[in-house]
């Protein structure tokens, strides 16, 4: 049981990065169904936070829940525009951890995290989202035999998301907009109705004048992130960035070709491997522009290639 109300039931998905998401029922409300996201610090061998000192640990657990605190605000805030292809945030508490251990062993001995450290966890409560991620959906043979349509319902339901995220505003006089940075088949859910949810905003950034901001300026995932963001300069990208990732997505969604697997952080796409999958010239070229490695030969704005994808589907339509 967590904050006094939600029972746990089960783990729903463990990225094996920071997130770690539970099936949840909320005892006071009827025992209906929720997700609940916690941080996942790093573990096992990969605890390269917890292998020198107390205070080390510390850093790392404090910037580690900043990140989720903001998940929370960046969701708060697009839920208030319409958007329904993201989760809905019902809750946010502190709790003591289920994550962490109380010791660990240091490179300079055993130590032992505060005992306030260890009861602060927070924890975001989103609705329950029915579907199963578009990575493994994408290797279902009857999901397939109409992939090109449903991969264009896809791109319009996530380029409207984007084009809400990247408006423009001014904080204290500075532009600023929201880039959300590390789009991949991992973060998209998928209904037995084709409904296309984003499920993880945790690596949502803001950029601010012409840098994203701390605490997840730089959260990119290798293979799938735009080659501008390579030689450490992954706080310098834009909006183009993120309609890059679409085209990354799109591209191992139709080829199966994992980017990860292709041996480089930063890889080229041949775009001509997605016709071997039957899908149309007019779809590859709209795969092709987004995946341009120069942002300025990209699309301009998520409006622009939104704009191509609805003209595609209206002609699928006719």
């Amino acid at each position: 049981m967590l904050g006094g109300r939600y029972q746990v039931e089960s783990v729903f998905a463990d990225s094996g990065g920071m997130g770690l998401l539970y099936r949840a029922r909320d005892t006071r409300c009827a025992g209906n169904e929720v997700l609940i996201k916690t941080t996942r610090y790093d573990g096992g061998e990969h605890a390269r936070h917890f292998r020198y000192t107390r205070d080390e640990a510390v850093t790392h657990i404090e910037a580690t829940r900043k990140i989720l605190a903001w998940e929370k605000k960046v969701l708060a805030r697009f839920r208030g525009e319409g958007l329904n292809n993201l989760p809905s945030p019902n809750d946010f508490f502190v709790a003591p951890s289920v994550t962490l251990e109380r010791g660990y062993e240091g490179s300079h001995g055993a130590f032992e995290l505060p005992a306030a450290v260890l009861a602060s966890e927070p924890y975001l409560v989103l609705e329950k989202i029915h579907g199963e991620v578009l990575s493994d959906v994408m290797r279902d043979e009857a999901w397939r035999r109409n992939l090109e349509h449903r991969l264009l319902i896809m791109s319009r339901e996530l380029l409207t998301v984007f084009i809400k995220m990247h408006k423009s505003f001014e904080v204290n006089g500075r532009k600023a907009c929201f880039i959300y940075q590390d789009l991949k088949p991992a973060n998209i859910l998928v209904s037995a109705t084709d409904y296309f949810t984003l499920i993880d905003f945790g690596a949502v950034t803001l950029r601010l004048g012409d840098r994203t901001t701390e605490p997840t300026a730089g959260c990119i995932t290798a293979g799938y992130a735009a080659p501008e963001a390579s030689h450490g300069r992954e706080a310098q990208i834009d909006p183009r960035f993120d309609l890059y990732t679409l085209g990354v997505t799109l591209w191992e969604a139709v080829t199966l070709r994992d980017p990860q697997e292709l041996g480089e952080d930063f890889p080229t796409f041949p775009v001509e491997a997605m016709r071997a999958s039957g899908v149309s010239s007019e779809f590859m070229r709209v795969v092709s522009r987004a995946l341009q490695r120069d942002p300025a030969q990209r699309y301009p704005m998520a409006a622009a290639m939104r704009k191509d994808v609805m003209d595609l589907l209206r002609q699928r339509s006719a």
